[in-house]
């Protein structure tokens, strides 16, 4: 019995003795697991804290430039030269061989960047943009035992293009001068086709009844307007800011575009934005916030005015006719003037003159009409200027205090009864901009102070190098109307353009013709539109307006028909705006930093 317990009492121990061992064992494991836990965990923060700190040395940088470039450009501008020295200036300043680099400190660690190397941004054609550089920043982040650098390449510079050249039709709403009637709406009044994204900042109002004023307001049946993607696109999409709302016909067209409240007055609202569209041809409704950046049109009017007593400005003196006649003279500023003879009196008698004589005087206003061709380096002219079977050039700018005329003034339907014009380069205009009796060929960019005519005239792009086309872009204070184009006509009037008003776009497709390639930007826009024929006499199918010999294409004809006044966005608008912008004297803004690529 002893034997037993003593042999019991060994076994105990030694069971003891193994459980403390294994026990021992665990503990040990479950530290050194945990210790390397919580060195993983570290080394894992600190790869965290590293990265994040590199990130926020790029933004920390980019924002930095930016910021200075800001404020060298100030309130009045810089010359395009003066713009390139500063920027090129800026970034060899927080170049990496600079000894003196960009730190960013904190409780985590630290961060240093600097600018690796810079070059001229490059379009899609290839051509290069000294106003912007493609610039290449390195940012090391340090956290702990972690060091994580970063490359991104960055564009910065000039501005490339106001937010509203990226819609194919956009209405915008400002409110520095109180809210206008109908501000921000766009009114769709029949079969119009858009092809392109749209951004409407009020209300989207569409009916199936096109508008024209014949004799009285005449709503034309039609069928509702048609919103097509772009090449590659799976669907148009537009950015609404209000509500959507539908309607058969307005008692009043002019009252009708100017409501603001479209709760009552026989307009029906809309929560499927599928309803105000022909079917299979709606948007698709996104949200964005869209980065808006003013377009400064009266402010661009010291750029481009000055006088002929300036130094540095030649004037160019013409004759009586102010005919401006195969001028090449692209080494100066150059401003107009003109000789004329003037009656005098050389001899009195008593209380008459007894003799007259003339004199030779020189004047400043007046019309000055171009014709032939002509190449300036940058013109000025205190009259009107007429462009009439004319190919000329402005490199730098033309100013016209007056207004400009482009065309014969015809009033025919007939195209080859127009002037031929060719138009390139930047162009302000003080007075009003009409188009008249054109075939236009245009790479320009034009200011205008105050309204905008279209009629009677077809615009195409001018041919450029590395098979480029230029376009028109009319950016103006006052209202823009474009009518009376290819009336009656199975062909569209084709206007390669880009148009912006401050105030009302209105543009009509229904006896007209119209086929714009570009886009449209206003405060409020009304398009009018049928699909199909218009005609001065009768034909199969057609619409009657009652007591007129006015003929326009059938409900049932129109619902295969090509709609009389189509939209179509011009993908290489912000490219010919970019360039045409170079052009310009004097640069007033910076886009916000772009990055590109980035890579750790």
């Amino acid at each position: 019995m002893k034997d037993l317990l003593e042999k019991e009492q060994g076994y105990a121990l030694l069971i003891t003795l193994i459980i403390l061992l294994v026990f021992s064992i665990l503990g040990i494991s479950l530290m050194t697991m945990t210790m390397n836990g919580t060195a993983k965990n570290e080394i894992r923060q600190d790869i965290t804290r590293s990265t994040d700190l590199s990130t926020k040395g790029i933004e920390l940088i980019t924002n930095q430039i930016n910021t200075d470039l800001i404020k060298y450009l100030g309130v009045n501008g810089k010359t395009r030269e003066e713009f390139i020295f500063q920027l090129e200036r800026v970034l060899d300043e927080y170049a990496c061989s600079n000894p003196e680099k960009i730190e960013l400190s904190g409780e985590t660690g630290s961060s240093e960047m600097c600018v690796q190397e810079y070059a001229n941004t490059i379009d899609a054609s290839g051509e290069e943009n000294p106003l912007r550089k493609l610039v290449t920043f390195n940012s090391a982040g340090l956290s702990g035992n972690s060091t994580q650098n970063l490359i991104s390449k960055v564009e910065i510079g000039a501005a490339l293009a106001p937010e509203v050249l990226k819609y194919a039709i956009g209405t915008n709403i400002d409110l520095s001068d109180g809210l206008q009637p109908g501000e921000g709406n766009l009114l769709l009044h029949g079969g119009s086709d858009i092809q392109g994204d749209m951004k409407v900042d009020g209300n989207i109002v569409t009916s199936s009844y096109g508008y024209a004023f014949l004799g009285q307001d005449r709503w034309i049946p039609s069928i509702a307007p048609s919103a097509i993607p772009l090449t590659g696109a799976n669907s148009a999409r537009l950015v609404l800011g209000k509500g959507a709302y539908t309607f058969s016909q307005a008692n009043n067209y002019a009252s009708h575009i100017n409501t603001s409240d479209f709760t009552k007055g026989g307009y029906s609202r809309k929560t499927n934005i599928q309803d105000l569209f022909r079917s299979g041809y709606s948007p698709e409704v996104v949200s964005r916030n869209p980065n808006e950046s003013p377009i400064m049109i009266s402010e661009q009017k010291p750029n481009f005015e000055y006088n002929g007593s300036q130094a540095g400005v030649t004037r160019l003196t013409l004759d009586e006719d102010r005919i401006v006649l195969n001028k090449k003279m692209e080494t100066s500023k150059i401003f107009l003037n003109h000789n004329y003879t003037e009656r005098v009196c050389i001899r009195y008698s008593w209380i008459w003159c007894a003799e007259y004589g003339y004199r030779t005087v020189s004047g400043e206003n007046g019309t000055y009409t171009f014709n032939g061709t002509n190449s300036f380096r940058q013109a000025a002219t205190k009259g009107n200027a007429v462009m009439a079977n004319t190919n000329t050039t402005f490199k730098n700018g033309f100013y016209v205090e007056g207004n400009l005329s482009i065309g014969n003034n015809s009033t025919s339907y007939d195209s080859t009864q127009y002037s031929k014009v060719t138009l390139d380069g930047p162009i302000f205009v003080n007075g009003d901009l009409t188009i008249q009796g054109a075939d236009l060929s245009s790479n320009a960019l034009i200011y205008v102070n105050g309204e905008v005519t279209i009629e009677y005239s077809r615009i195409n792009g001018k041919s450029l190098a590395q098979n480029k086309i230029g376009s028109l872009i009319i950016l103006s204070k006052g209202n823009i109307k474009i009518s009376n184009n290819s009336v009656n006509s199975n062909d569209p009037s084709y206007i390669k353009g880009f148009f912006f008003s401050e105030k009302d776009f209105e543009m009509y497709g229904v006896g007209s013709n119209m086929k714009i390639d570009g886009g449209i930007s206003a405060r409020r826009i009304v398009l009018n539109a049928i699909r199909g024929r218009a005609s001065n006499s009768n034909f199969s199918g057609a619409y009657r307006i009652p007591n007129r010999n006015d003929y326009f294409e059938g409900l049932n004809g129109q619902q295969s028909a090509n709609s009389r006044l189509q939209v179509i966005y011009d993908t290489e608008i912000i490219s010919t705006y970019s360039n045409l912008k170079q052009q310009e004297p004097i640069i007033y803004t910076v886009d916000p930093p772009t990055e590109v690529e980035r890579s750790n």
